[in-house]
């Protein structure tokens, strides 16, 4: 097992004794693609893919492994992305998205607070949280606007 490979099991093996959550793998050509998802909204947190050192502009040959999560708010994803293993979101910057290279380069300590982070923000949030969840059904509210 490649060092890159055991953090990934690592990162797996957190994702399953924290939130109960195993990879999903995609129905893409790349076997190697997997998502975390949350199992109540459907929303991606973390995604597992390869891609070549070149692309990402790290040094080396071949293709690494990265791990991209969510990250709640800009100022926090400028300020991670400075730091040595992590860089801008890929495939686009856009997205308050992260990425880090699972090859040694950031200790899995450094990894798992950034899963936390994106679990959390990717979670389902009900649009008025003032409400109590008992009072959001559909019958309530119709009642509401529809009297």
């Amino acid at each position: 097992m490649t060092r890159n490979k055991s953090i990934r099991a690592r990162v797996e093996a957190y994702a399953k004794s924290t939130y109960r959550i195993e990879p999903e793998l995609l129905p893409f050509n790349h076997e190697d693609y997997a998502v975390l998802r949350h199992p109540e909204n459907g929303k991606w947190f973390a995604v597992f893919f390869l891609k070549p050192r070149a692309v990402l502009g790290l040094p080396g040959d071949g293709v690494v492994e990265i791990l991209s999560f969510k990250v709640p708010g800009k100022k926090a994803a400028a300020q991670l992305a400075a730091a040595p293993g992590f860089f801008p979101g890929y495939p686009s910057q856009r997205w308050n998205w992260l990425s880090v290279a699972l090859d040694g380069s950031v200790p899995l300590r450094e990894i798992t607070p950034c899963l936390d982070d994106s679990f959390c923000a990717t979670a389902f949030k009900p649009a008025n949280q003032n409400i109590p969840l008992e009072k959001r059904t559909a019958k309530s509210w119709k009642r509401k606007e529809h009297p």
